[in-house]
């Protein structure tokens, strides 16, 4: 399958009309809005739109509890004073986020936060935030393909240890991270899904079957629910889609076809 441009038509004989889905990146990077005009065409052609999960239902309390560490360990603890301390001092310089203030959550989070502001933040929310807002303005039902819970169920096996090496590992190599965004960035505003795939895929490294294939297999399977019982908009990350274990190949396999949109 030619896996180039981030929207696809999906069709097939037991859908009541066609859907989409829409490769996204979590960035407030102009980069990443430059095909709204087309995304807001089909939208409207939908009666709902669906995100990776529903954005209106995950800022409880219980919600925000399991984004943080255990009871009585902090994020400095698992570094030694001197590297805590520098570590502090590369994030504060690069991003402007104060590690102080993330004591208690795991360091996966902290990561996606520093993620977002290693690339421009011309946008005032992230893409994927401003596709769900847009989608409720224009009062299409809303939907999320899986859910917050579970997004943090996968977060949540990944071992602590793994964490802490991973965000040790970005704030030594600040440089070298914000690199690697810069051509992800590229390869989307250029909607090359395979190139970004291979780079996330090369990226999660053990991670890949947890975060991304067994991923891929549920909500290609909530995706087919969905698009039979209405027509839908479905925007999910762009690193979901292409590959041979990749959203697009499983609905295929489903026997929906898929082509682009505008590539």
């Amino acid at each position: 399958m030619h896996h180039k441009g981030l929207l696809w038509k999906i069709e097939g004989e037991s859908l009541p009309s066609p859907s989409y889905l829409f490769g996204t990146m979590h960035v407030r990077d102009r980069r990443a809005f430059t095909q709204l005009e087309i995304v807001y065409e089909k939208m409207m052609d939908c009666q709902g739109y669906a995100a990776e999960f529903h954005l209106d239902e995950h800022l409880g309390v219980n919600e925000a509890f399991t984004m943080q560490l255990p009871e009585g360990q902090l994020l400095s603890s698992f570094f030694s004073p001197k590297e805590f301390k520098r570590y502090h001092n590369l994030l504060l310089k690069s991003t402007s986020l104060d590690l102080d203030n993330f004591e208690r959550m795991l360091p996966f989070v902290v990561m996606n936060l520093a993620t977002e502001h290693l690339l421009s933040m011309d946008m005032p929310d992230p893409l994927d935030q401003h596709l769900w807002q847009y989608a409720k303005q224009m009062g299409r039902s809303l939907h999320g393909i899986e859910t917050f819970q579970e997004q943090m169920a996968v977060l949540a096996q990944i071992p602590l240890e793994t964490q802490v090496k991973m965000l040790g590992g970005l704030c030594s190599n600040v440089g070298k991270f914000r690199h690697y965004l810069r051509r992800l960035a590229a390869h989307y505003e250029a909607g090359e899904l395979k190139l970004l795939y291979k780079m996330v895929k090369r990226n999660t490294k053990d991670l890949r079957h947890l975060m991304l294939y067994q991923r891929n297999e549920i909500m290609a399977e909530r995706i087919a629910d969905l698009i039979q019982q209405q027509s839908a908009f479905i925007s999910i990350g762009a690193a979901h889609l292409s590959g041979g274990k990749g959203v697009l190949r499983l609905l295929k396999k489903k026997g929906f076809s898929t082509r682009p949109i505008g590539a």
